[in-house]
């Protein structure tokens, strides 16, 4: 299978031009200035148009302020200077947030290319040797990266999320992801949660139906979900008061203590039960299986799997599931 022909920008001209003596003297002038700046600014140009994203705004640590401490009792008003000093970090911080794109693309770019070939054998030892990580994470970089373009009209996103989206992609497509990643925030912000999660995203990965007839369907889904309380993580289930009759006296803190210490205490009652039965089934057991098999196969095999169906149904409530084995 022949590879694609990958046709990478350049800044330069199809016809090569000589400088003029202005523009030599210009761009002299330029490096004495701020020596590879030049060369810094060509590279941007270049990474801007094989990612699509807007690296101007990439800081270096020598940009950022020096860290300076402000006493905890300290409670007026920024001033000019923590103003601007504010919103240079967080255009720092902005741009590690686009780091996935860019990363991501940009390894699709050199993988594809074959652009590692000069130096590097494989794909894999190039990432290895020049970038310090594994194959495998450059490849999911080189998978989430769409997934990450797709959704970022809605907010950024970060790799963790990223990833638990790719499922959906891979599965659905384009359209239900976008519209998964849209209702999770639209949920999660009318429920007063600012800020979305990657576990925000599984939770809501998994209430997906295998097939989708529709992207759209993912909506009435997911809010279906949030009604059955199936979503606890985006949408938090309410927690219903009962009424009190006129004239009796609601519970209190103390009454509720109580009823849970009862209740506690009637529920290791019932486990010392029940480990007491267990123990006596164990012990009649013994030998019982050689002699039942031998007088009556056929109705021997049906009572032993039926315990170890009840066998199996007593150690999934013996985890504390909430799910209920008799449900099933």
């Amino acid at each position: 299978m022949s590879r694609p022909n990958l046709a990478l920008p350049t800044t330069r001209s199809s016809t090569p031009q000589q400088p003029t003596l202005d523009q030599q003297e210009t761009d002299g002038a330029q490096q004495q200035a701020s020596p590879g700046r030049s060369v810094a600014v060509r590279s941007a140009g270049v990474l801007t148009e094989l990612t699509a994203a807007d690296v101007s705004a990439t800081l270096t640590v020598d940009q950022l302020p020096t860290p300076y401490d402000v006493a905890p009792e300290v409670a007026s008003p920024l001033n000019a200077k923590e103003r601007q000093d504010l919103e240079v970090c967080e255009q720092a911080l902005h741009g590690f947030r686009k780091a996935l794109i860019v990363a991501g693309k940009a390894l699709e770019v050199i993988n594809r290319g074959r652009l590692y070939r000069e130096k590097y054998g494989t794909f894999a030892d190039y990432v290895w040797e020049v970038w310090g990580f594994k194959r495998a994470h450059a490849y999911r970089l080189i998978e989430e990266w769409p997934v990450a373009v797709a959704c970022l009209r809605f907010g950024d996103i970060n790799e963790m999320q990223a990833r638990e989206l790719l499922p959906v992609w891979k599965s659905h497509g384009p359209e239900a992801t976008v519209a998964l990643y849209r209702e999770v925030r639209d949920l999660a912000g009318q429920h007063g949660k600012a800020r979305l999660s990657a576990a925000d995203l599984a939770e809501a990965r998994e209430v997906l139906p295998r097939r989708l007839a529709t992207p759209e369907q993912v909506s009435d889904v997911l809010r279906l979900a949030a009604a059955e309380g199936r979503v606890p993580r985006i949408v938090p289930p309410r927690v219903e008061i009962p009424e009190q009759p006129s004239g009796e006296r609601a519970p209190t803190a103390e009454d509720l203590a109580r009823e849970d210490a009862r209740a506690g205490a009637e529920g290791i009652a019932v486990l010392e039960a029940a480990l007491a039965q267990q123990k006596q089934i164990y012990d009649r057991l013994a030998g019982v299986v050689p002699q039942a098999l031998m007088y009556d196969p056929g109705r021997t095999e049906l009572l032993l799997a039926e315990l170890r169906q009840y066998a199996n149904r007593t150690a999934y409530r013996a985890r504390g599931r909430a799910h209920d084995a008799d449900a099933e």
